[in-house]
């Protein structure tokens, strides 16, 4: 997304130096001026390393702190844009509440973790919503109720189908598309329509071209030879501004590629808590066999597609967003052996004090004295259903580190 915002001039980038007012570029030293005059294509890291490493200049020089990121706005935009179901909006916010996650810009230390920064950190936790709701395999999952999170089905096929038309929608009509003229090379010259021709010279133009200089210092041309080559297009129609021309363009794709993918979701069979015991065999849950990538070859096609077009929206690597989410991952593993171990310790500290009140009053008779036979009492007194009201399901790794499908537990 950054490379994008770059490429298509919505943020300076590409020879920046001549958005400078011409009383600045005369006082400013040669080498801030080359500094300005970028012509490198920049890298997919680039610019979210350059910010990080901006904030922590400002902390640690003007003890300055960047605000904190808008994580609704921003997580809602990501959700439309994925075009995912609106379920995954308030799972993301209780697993960042889970893990005390605040969005802000972190500190200066010696190392930084990948899922320190905030925008990384948020696509993290929207890749691991919809590996808890919406996995890619093809295991029948099943809720308890019609109100359960990650109740719908999504088609992935139809997704990555959808995102290709979405992805291409500027290049659909033989166009070169604005931002694609930088990676241009000589050999493509002979391949490039007339209408490519006329993108790829008007983006030249508008780059390249200091008219002003050209009028003020004409490096003795004379004036007639310059007006045999006039700038600019000759032929171009009047028509609105291009920029909220190409906005309405982008809703309009955006919107058909939300009706196609919406339009797909089914409604996965509800068993009950009560069928579910009755039933021969076990139904997996929501949130069971949570699978973790751990390295880019373990994606399979959709989930592949689906990763690479969330890591483009804060223009990092495939890798780089892997190690992000695994490293959230392991965040939530140890929450849950916490957890564990908690519940482990209150249950065995409520068996001892049933022993001690069996040995003193044995013959007194316990207030569930007139419960029905069935009733297990120990579960009564503890407290592990509220312990485990977290609102999110999440599965633990098997002992063989090699495995990447869990156990069918759920948090």
């Amino acid at each position: 997304m950054a490379t994008r915002w770059a490429y298509r001039e919505d943020i300076p980038y590409v020879r920046a130096v001549r958005h400078l007012p011409k009383w600045a570029k005369d006082r400013l030293p040669a080498t801030y001026l080359m500094a300005l005059d970028t012509k490198s294509i920049l890298g997919v890291d680039d610019l979210r390393k350059t910010v990080h490493e901006l904030s922590i200049f400002y902390d640690q020089h003007f003890n300055m702190a960047f605000p904190v990121l808008n994580h609704p706005l921003v997580l809602f935009k990501h959700v439309r844009i994925l075009a995912l179901p609106l379920d995954v909006f308030p799972a993301v916010r209780r697993i960042a509440k889970l893990l005390d996650i605040d969005f802000a810009f972190p500190k200066a230390r010696p190392r930084q973790r990948m899922s320190s920064m905030p925008e990384v950190a948020l696509v993290a936790l929207v890749v691991i919503a919809v590996k808890l709701y919406y996995p890619f395999d093809a295991i029948d999952r099943h809720p308890s109720s019609a109100t359960d999170p990650g109740v719908l089905v999504l088609d992935w096929d139809q997704w990555c189908k959808a995102q290709k038309e979405y992805d291409s929608r500027e290049t659909a009509g033989g166009q070169l598309g604005r931002g694609n003229e930088i990676r241009v090379e000589e050999k493509d010259i002979f391949n490039l329509s007339n209408d490519q021709m006329d993108e790829y010279l008007d983006w030249f133009e508008k780059t390249w071209v200091d008219e002003e200089r050209a009028r003020n210092h004409p490096r003795g041309y004379p004036e007639q030879l310059l007006n045999m080559f006039p700038t600019g297009r000759q032929d171009a129609e009047p028509t609105r501004s291009t920029a909220q021309a190409e906005y309405q363009a982008n809703d309009e794709a955006l919107e058909q590629k939300l009706k196609t993918v919406q339009g797909q979701l089914k409604v996965r069979k509800i068993i009950s808590d009560r069928d579910a015991r009755t039933g021969r065999l076990p139904v997996n849950r929501i949130g069971s066999y949570y699978k973790r990538y751990r390295k880019v070859e373990e994606l399979s096609a959709t989930a592949r597609s689906f990763h690479e077009t969330a890591a483009s929206l804060v223009a990092m690597k495939l890798s780089s967003l892997l190690v992000a989410v695994m490293q959230v991952e392991q965040k939530l593993i140890r929450l849950r052996k916490r957890d564990v171990e908690a519940e482990a310790a209150d249950s065995d500290v409520a068996e001892s004090q049933e022993e001690i009140v069996e040995d003193g009053s044995s013959e007194q008779t316990s207030d569930d004295s007139d419960l029905p036979m069935d009733v297990d009492r120990t579960s009564l007194r503890s407290d592990a259903n509220v312990k485990n009201a977290r609102g999110i399901k999440f599965v633990e790794e098997s002992n063989n580190s090699d495995s990447l499908y869990s156990s069918n537990e759920s948090l």
